[in-house]
């Protein structure tokens, strides 16, 4: 029986689908992926494999519109004055990036700052591709039975455990069941791809005992991790996924910083609330110059403005028209008008690439660093904002003696690499762990290392609480399916007992409310027949996977139950 395996890249700028339908025993290579070949623009005449990260909601959400089509659509909503009506959310998958306070009631600002629940927007935007996914196989006489169909969705490899688990709990509220989805690391889905079709110019790192870095470029953010390949021809994690915030959408803000110093925040404010069909114009403008600028170019840069919208905001705001208001700012040496066009110094042009690249280029370096990174012949740039020329160069000056490598179709590979991971999820051997995992707990006390404060008197006895008992260090190397168990205590009565994990970066952490952890989750254990007498509980903490689960057996009931943490507050 044929294996159905549906994926979905959700990008911070672009999202896209991709779909499979092959014999189980089928070999990677011969994996036929399909996708929606066309998301059209009709403003922009675009054609692509992915569509922008838009969403289009009714106020009372009967109305879900996504990608292009959202864009159109608002645009005629704010000439037609109906925006009070509408929710349109632009560029949001960012909120979960580096977020201490992910909650599933935490909320989210539209366009016009108007508040809407984050699970709602993340699950109708993933229902929203869920659904078009099968309108399309549909027509192709292909039915993706949601009992039968496996999911993978992608995430950032440098994402926490929480932002993961957000992801999936908003996939389930999409309508993907728990048991049939898979969460996918954004690099290593790349890494499998390029190993399974690799270009020309990179097949060196399908042999044997090759190691090479994966720099997956995105619109958000930056994964870079390195990769070996092993004798049974899985591959190796060799240091923990490395990342930032400086991917494409940084060199958008810095273009966007130029025209604030030309036109001013409350200006450009007005045209992204009242006029967002010229807003999102300008962010395609700067899209296409960001993948074409060239590092040696001596002509200015032409970059297309929304003119008529600007003129008018520069008229209403200044008094002024646009021409005026730009020989007249502190950048008209660098800077000028001509028709609909901004046309800028190529000197000038390229130092708004200087900051992203040089924080890319300090994040590559600082992985090539660590000791299991050495001896990396080359570095796989995959993602979107690959395609950017200034970073190419940037790289190839900056690591003369290592092979930067693009490979073919890179907006697309984690894509099409996420398929190929739902066939066969264990090509990823082993991971580095990215932090220290433990439990809070009480334990004797001791006079002499613990605090006076934290005493307490159970059945005659001293303890100390809120005590952090590490089982899993951050930077071990964790093979596929490895598991460490505990066990957990239940006494007086008790029909449930409480595990609480936490995870830290920070060595020699003695206790849990220091704030040198963070709570990870708590997991909630139910107890069949309970009594007066302690009962024990097994805990199996699952590692080396794409997210942390445990396993529950109650030794008693001999009952087994996996569980997923529940995402706290």
């Amino acid at each position: 029986m044929a294996v159905h395996v549906a994926a979905i890249d959700f990008g911070t700028t672009y999202s896209g689908y991709a779909f499979s339908v092959s014999a189980p025993e089928t070999e990677l290579k011969d994996v036929e992926i399909l996708s929606n070949q066309i998301w059209n623009s009709g403003t922009a005449e675009i054609a692509s494999l992915k569509t922008p990260t838009c969403l289009l909601l009714s106020k009372d959400r009967k109305v879900t519109v996504f990608g292009y089509e959202a864009e159109e659509q608002y645009a005629d909503i704010v000439l037609d004055g109906n925006v009070d009506d509408y929710y349109f959310f632009h560029r949001f998958k960012m909120n979960l990036h580096n977020n201490k306070n992910i909650s599933m009631t935490m909320v989210l600002e539209d366009v016009r700052g108007q508040p809407l629940p984050a699970i709602d927007v993340f699950s109708l935007s993933i229902k929203a591709l869920k659904d078009h996914l099968n309108n399309t196989v549909e027509i192709k006489n292909i039915v993706l039975d949601d009992r039968k169909t496996k999911w993978v969705l992608t995430v950032p490899a440098i994402w926490t455990d929480t932002a993961k688990q957000f992801m999936r709990k908003s996939a389930e509220k999409a309508g993907i069941s728990r048991d049939m989805l898979t969460i996918a690391l954004e690099p290593e889905a790349a890494s499998i791809y390029c190993q399974t079709f690799p270009s020309a110019g990179c097949r060196e790192i399908t042999e044997i005992g090759s190691r090479y870095m994966v720099a997956d470029l995105g619109g958000g953010t930056i994964d870079v991790t390195v990769h070996e390949k092993i004798p049974n021809g899985t591959l190796k994690e060799m240091t923990k996924a490395s990342g930032n915030s400086c991917g494409g959408t940084s060199v958008d803000d810095a273009f966007i910083q130029l025209f604030v110093r030309i036109f001013g925040g409350p200006l450009l404010n007005s045209m992204k609330s009242d006029s967002p069909d010229s807003y999102l114009y300008l962010l395609r403008s700067i899209e296409q110059v960001k993948r074409t600028f060239q590092p040696t170019q001596t002509r200015k840069v032409n970059l297309t403005i929304p003119y008529a919208t600007l003129d008018d905001l520069c008229k209403s705001n200044f008094g002024e028209n646009i021409k005026n208001v730009v020989r007249s700012s502190s950048l008209a040496c660098n800077i000028e008008i001509c028709k609909d066009k901004i046309r800028i110094e190529p000197l000038f042009a390229k130092s708004l690439f200087k900051t992203t690249c040089d924080n890319i280029i300090s994040l590559i370096q600082s992985v090539i660093q660590q000791g299991t990174a050495t001896k990396v012949s080359s570095i796989l740039l995959v993602g979107g904002f690959a395609e950017c020329k200034m970073v190419q160069n940037s790289l190839k000056t900056a690591f003369p003696s290592i092979k930067i490598i693009l490979q073919e179709d890179s907006g697309v590979i984690v894509l099409k690499g996420a398929v190929l991971f739902g066939y066969k999820s264990n090509i990823i051997s082993s991971r580095i762990a990215r932090y220290t995992y433990g439990v809070s707990c009480y334990v004797p006390f001791n006079e002499r290392l613990h605090d006076q404060k934290r005493k307490i008197t159970m059945r005659g006895e001293s303890y100390c609480t809120k005590i952090f008992d590490p089982f899993m260090w951050i930077n071990t190397s964790i093979q596929l399916g490895h598991t460490i168990i505990k066990k957990v205590y239940s006494t007086d009565s008790q029909t449930g007992c409480w595990c609480r994990v936490l995870i830290t970066d920070r060595d020699n952490v003695l206790y849990t409310d220091t704030g040198d952890c963070t709570l990870l989750g708590e997991f909630k254990f139910s107890i069949e027949n309970p009594c007066r007498e302690e009962k024990k509980i097994k805990t199996v903490f699952n590692f080396g996977d794409t997210e942390f689960s445990i396993t529950v057996l109650d030794l008693e009931s001999k009952t087994e139950k996996k569980e997923f943490f529940e995402i706290q507050r």
